[in-house]
């Protein structure tokens, strides 16, 4: 018996943070069609920042903490009936949680932590402001940024549609292996994959067919592969904004670099932390692996026990 609950596929969870704006929203609906294809179980979560007025006693601030914590468990619970009546789950494949934090992002952060089986966290994104987008970007880069957990960034103007394409961009450095974290995202979605590589000026080339044949053998899978010529007068976010339009993809997957330092991170957020500003599709962030010993192989989702 107890062999056989071992061979059992653990049930992915997601979760869903909202603070109740049309952003949000989006986050959730693309969730929620996650879920139409996958039997998941959904976190609606809301992250609560209870002030503390410094003239105030314990018994005045209980009193206050008491009455938020009441109001926004209301707020999240109107929230996710609202969300129910436009796009019905069957019962018992979400629930919701009050999250008390300083910081929205660092609430997430002890949450995930805290809950281990959190597999994926997926929320909405509406881009920064212009005069902030350079130097800190929003809150979802700054939780990319920070989190163990993958990240799906999602484009306030999301509509939902299944999730029929996932494209995977790959600088080709570890493709095998990261290929194999996509296909086992992708499975059981029956989501098809395909590898977009953009060609920089002066770089060698390797034919798109070789590559095909070799990641049919270790995946198991028809990869279809795109290779596109960089536009040298774009970013690199620029040049995969760009291309992800043009192909259009439901999800597109990045592994994102997390061995910089503070402040390079803040003068030249990666391709990934930029992208998640202006995409248009959403973006599904992994950590690449930190170190060539394997020990803290952050880019392995905990997406699916059976490729444990």
């Amino acid at each position: 018996m107890a062999s056989k609950s071992k061979r059992m596929k653990k049930k992915m969870q997601i979760l869903v943070p909202t603070d109740f704006s049309r952003a949000s929203r989006a986050g959730a609906r693309f969730a929620i069609q996650w879920a139409s294809q996958q039997n998941v179980h959904l976190v609606f979560a809301h992250v609560l920042r209870i002030i503390r007025l410094t003239r105030w006693n314990d018994k005045q601030y209980d009193r206050f903490a008491a009455s938020e914590r009441t109001l926004y468990t209301k707020k999240l619970a109107a929230f996710v009936a609202d969300l129910q009546r436009r796009l019905p789950l069957p019962p018992g494949s979400w629930s919701s949680v009050l999250i008390e934090g300083i910081t929205t992002h660092g609430g997430l952060q002890d949450y995930c932590r805290q809950h281990p089986g959190i597999d994926l966290v997926c929320m909405g994104t509406q881009g920064a402001d212009k005069r902030s987008r350079r130097l800190f970007g929003t809150m979802t880069s700054s939780f990319i940024l920070q989190s163990d957990t993958p990240v799906i960034a999602v484009p306030a103007a999301y509509r939902r549609k299944p999730i029929s394409q996932i494209t995977y961009a790959s600088d080709l450095a570890d493709s095998s292996r990261e290929l194999q974290h996509v296909v086992s995202l992708a499975r059981p979605l029956d989501a098809k994959v395909g590898i977009l590589h953009l060609q920089e000026a002066g770089e060698v080339t390797i034919d798109p067919e070789t590559l095909k044949k070799i990641w049919k053998r270790q995946s198991g899978q028809n990869i279809k592969v795109e290779f596109r010529r960089a536009d040298p007068s774009l970013s690199i976010a620029g040049n995969l904004e760009r291309t992800a339009r043009a192909l259009h993809p439901s999800l597109m997957v990045l592994f994102s670099n997390r061995s910089r330092t503070f402040f390079q991170t803040l003068l030249y957020p990666s391709s990934a932390e930029r992208l998640s500003l202006h995409t248009t599709i959403p973006i599904l962030v992994l950590n690449k692996r930190e170190s060539a010993s394997g020990k803290h192989d952050r880019a392995r989702p905990k997406l699916n026990a059976s490729v444990r």
